[in-house]
């Protein structure tokens, strides 16, 4: 009989939801970028965009077409359109480039050509432009884009701080202002027929003017449109202890209105980024100044009862700003080649899983600010579908949508796998169940102007047990640490399962194992969930050896005679010694010039902290006078092109001297081993015989004069 595994909970924190695929590509900082992809191609979901133009201290946004494929990006001050050129009249936008939330573009519902940029000014200039719009027509310059209307009055009234929140009906936009040293908030409603006027206005919470930088901040609507966040930056001074507090706000994503503000603080806690966990239910703060990210249950019914909800995360350096993304990880920016991410921000306290460097954007770097979006990037719990596994065994899923259009509704659902339904509430059994399946509603209205469109990459399987280890090696041995990063979200958890690959096996979560012999090994970790069709494992090739460096064998040379030094062990550093007579001590393969005998020891590491060593003894033979050649064939075949004379080690040239026959000098030097190549001022001496004049210092300080003659030979 075949064990089914039922599976009661709705998967909404292991899902990837793609909301038209319009948040698909992200610009910020300096010239960074990312890209979220499909993971149906076995690429990573989160990769490094490259080609970024634009230079965004703080705020950004970035807008592409429902295939994904990149439309344009701003800094609320210069429009760069797919090319990663400036737009067509996309200059001089009123935005900021220091402004926290300086642009967020909207695309107008039910028009595929028209999106408004909205901006706010910044403190450096006194939020002197307010907040502003500007419109781009994006089929205009052959579908580079082109802004048609720029620098339209939003209101005069700014701050650093704008957002955009989903309408209930899932088509429209709300666009949120928030007035200078104030508690007054403005909602603008855009429609399918535009911008609407007038704004509601709504008063609530605290006036925010007590002190110098209270008007910067962040404002986030929760992705179910019904509360709102509202930060302020912290007067910061290392000598003193300025309480900082943020704002919690109910939002009526029907009518517009924000009300019942209401404050929480800590006094050691200086906020300055917020935002919330794609099911709603936790609301993350980043504390710069302490290194921390504080994860808060926002929907508790009161200030005291978030506030005593609070789990604190530890970050490595101080993080800014935070964004949750179409695959429903929060990222994390700060002035650095890197972002971190918060990987599962549905789940409460460290099982959140932060990671402090997850995504590599180098060479580029991200800054202080992220990119805005409308607050249903990742997931409109008002407009969406959600799923239950039934029986994880056979594939059967429920799935259960959801809508705030108005109007006979039309549900159009396609499984992945060639099958669709147009019911509301489908059951539907996936074969096989243990492959991930991308699940598309569209949602549409026989009286509105736009459809939605919903997207999850969904296992039937049970997509949250995922494998994942890494390991550690200590040098010179057999010690293996083992790293595990597995994913289990079920009850009861799972146990664990290791096969070293050597015949040993442990159940310890992080265990250690010793190899008796170096050697490549496979290494497998099994998830064991108590339903073998859910189970799941991972193989890794874990090599094992000792680190070593030999040096090359013991030589015996000619004074003057050049050794070429190398190892044989490919490594991160080098470090030969002494470094007397290198040409370079810290490469791998150096070129000796020794004078007198010498033992030069070679000392290499590698990235795992692996230190070897070893050592070459280079014989010098000594000559017991001066020696030049009687001739020489400067040919440039490599062979006897250079006259030089040859002499003990402790022996110091003062002169060497060439003269034609004619008394004529043509070469001269003090260096030693350096000689003539046969040419005066690059050309070609004549053969025949000429004289050499050498004056030199010997072993106990007497001076050395010689002189003689060789035949150049051509």
């Amino acid at each position: 009989m075949i064990k089914t595994a039922a599976i009661l909970f709705v998967f909404l924190c292991a899902s990837s939801i793609l909301q038209a695929q319009q948040n698909n590509n992200w610009y910020f900082g300096q010239r960074a970028g990312i890209s979220f992809t499909n993971p149906m191609t076995q690429q990573p979901l989160t990769s490094s965009l490259q080609d970024g133009m634009m230079i965004a201290d703080e705020g950004s946004s970035s807008i592409s077409d429902s295939t994904g494929k990149l439309l344009f990006y701003t800094n609320g001050v210069t429009v760069y359109n797919r090319l990663h050129r400036v737009m067509l009249n996309g200059d001089d936008l009123k935005g900021n480039i220091s402004s926290c939330q300086s642009a967020i573009i909207i695309p107008q519902p039910g028009n595929d050509s028209i999106y408004y940029i909205f901006t706010a000014d910044a403190i450096e200039n006194n939020y002197r432009n307010g907040y502003n719009y500007s419109v781009v027509n994006i089929k205009r310059d052959n579908g580079n884009g082109e802004v048609i209307v720029k620098n339209a009055l939003l209101s005069p009234s700014g701050t650093e701080r704008l957002t955009a929140a989903r309408h209930a009906n899932g088509i429209d936009v709300w666009v949120i202002t928030n007035d200078k040293d104030s508690d007054i908030f403005r909602s603008w409603l855009l429609t399918c027929t535009g911008l609407q006027t007038p704004e509601v206005v709504s008063q609530a919470g605290v006036v925010l003017n007590q002190h110098v930088v209270t008007n910067t901040g962040y404002m986030k609507v929760s992705p179910d449109g019904k509360q709102l966040c509202q930060t302020h930056l912290p007067l910061y001074d290392p000598g003193e202890v300025h309480p900082n507090f943020v704002q919690l706000f109910d939002f009526n994503n029907i009518t517009g209105q924000i009300s019942n503000g209401r404050s929480i603080a800590f006094d050691d806690a200086m906020y300055i980024s917020c935002e919330y966990s794609p099911n709603s239910k936790f609301l993350y703060l980043t504390r710069t100044y302490d290194g921390k990210i504080d994860q808060l249950e926002a929907t508790l019914p009161t200030a005291a009862a978030i506030s005593a909800s609070t789990v604190s995360l530890h970050t490595p350096s101080p993080v800014f700003s935070l964004q949750l993304a179409p695959d429903e990880k929060i990222y994390v920016f700060r002035p650095q080649q890197s972002l971190g991410a918060i990987n599962y921000p549905d789940i409460k306290g460290a099982n959140c899983d932060y990671q402090h460097n997850q995504v590599d954007i180098s060479p580029w770097s991200a800054k202080l600010g992220s990119p805005s979006c409308i607050n249903d990037a990742a997931f409109d719990a008002n407009n969406s579908f959600s799923y239950t596994i039934l029986d994880s065994c056979a594939g059967i899923v429920q799935f259960s949508a959801i809508t705030g259009m108005p109007g006979t509704i039309t549900w159009q659902w396609d499984f992945g796998d060639g099958n669709t339904s147009t019911l509301q509430n489908p059951v539907h059994t996936f074969s096989p169940a243990s492959r991930a399946y991308t699940v598309t509603l569209k949602i549409s209205s026989s009286i509105t102007c736009g459809k939605i469109k919903s997207t999850r990459i969904i296992k039937p399987s049970g997509a949250i047990v995922d494998a994942a280890f890494d390991y550690v090696i200590r040098c010179d041995s057999g010690y293996v640490r083992f790293v595990n990063k597995s994913f289990i979200n079920q009850s009861g958890g799972g146990q664990y399962l290791w096969d070293f690959g050597d015949g040993n096996i442990s159940t310890v979560s992080n265990p250690v194992h010793i190899y008796n012999q170096e050697g490549l090994y496979s290494v497998k970790l099994k998830l064991l969930t108590g339903a073998a069709c859910i189970d799941d494992s991972l193989i890794k090739q874990v090599e094992v050896k000792n680190f070593t460096v030999t040096a090359p064998p013991d030589q015996t040379i000619t004074v003057g005679q050049p050794v070429f030094l190398s190892t044989n062990e490919p490594a991160d550093t080098f470090q030969w010694s002494p470094g007397t007579w290198l040409n370079n001590n810290s490469i791998r393969n150096p070129v000796a010039t020794p004078l007198e005998d010498i033992v030069y020891k070679v000392t290499a590491s590698n990235g795992e902290g692996c230190k070897g060593e070893d050592s070459v003894k280079i014989t010098v033979l000594q000559y017991n006078d001066i020696y030049v050649p009687t001739g020489f064939t400067p040919n440039d075949d490599g062979k006897n092109d250079i006259l030089k004379p040859f002499y003990h080690g402790q022996v110091i040239l003062k002169e060497f001297s060439i003269y034609s026959r004619w008394g004529q000098q043509v070469f001269s030097t003090s260096q030693r081993n350096a000689g003539w190549n046969g040419k005066v001022n690059s050309m070609l001496q004549q053969a025949g015989v000429y004289v050499w004049f050498i004056k030199a210092t010997g072993k106990s300080g007497e001076t050395i004069e010689r002189k003689g003659t060789f035949v150049l030979i051509r």
